[in-house]
């Protein structure tokens, strides 16, 4: 669509992929065996703040939407949309090993990848 404020979209842009990022590494509501939740304040339900991030640019490619208002489009959740998909290929093509849950964790990782074989157990 069409940029109407340029900064305002970056700035969204940027707030997206940080949300995408913390879905697929960190963001996971626990819950005990009698359905409490475990860790619903922000002390305990991790959210990946700007010292987590690596440095986000954005690129627009401007295209007029003869449907939207001034040939713009939406900009709120698609920048969320790619990053744990994304960051799941990543770890499938470098280590052969397909994880199918979020988020993708230490915790996770270490147990799949102990599952699979990739990781042995030193004595």
């Amino acid at each position: 669509g069409t940029l109407i404020n340029p900064q305002l979209a970056a700035a969204q842009v940027h707030g997206g992929m940080g949300m995408g990022l913390g879905a697929a590494t960190a963001e996971q509501m626990l819950y005990d065996n009698k359905g409490k939740l475990l860790n619903g304040n922000l002390l305990d339900y991790k959210l990946p703040t700007a010292m987590d991030l690596p440095d986000l640019h954005e690129l627009f490619i401007e295209n007029a939407d003869p449907t939207g208002p001034f040939g713009n489009k939406s900009l709120g959740e698609p920048p969320i949309i790619s990053q744990p998909p994304a960051i799941r290929n990543a770890l499938l093509h470098a280590t052969g090993v397909a994880i199918n849950k979020l988020p993708l964790n230490p915790q996770r990782l270490f147990e799949a990848f102990s599952e699979s074989g990739l990781l042995k157990e030193v004595i």
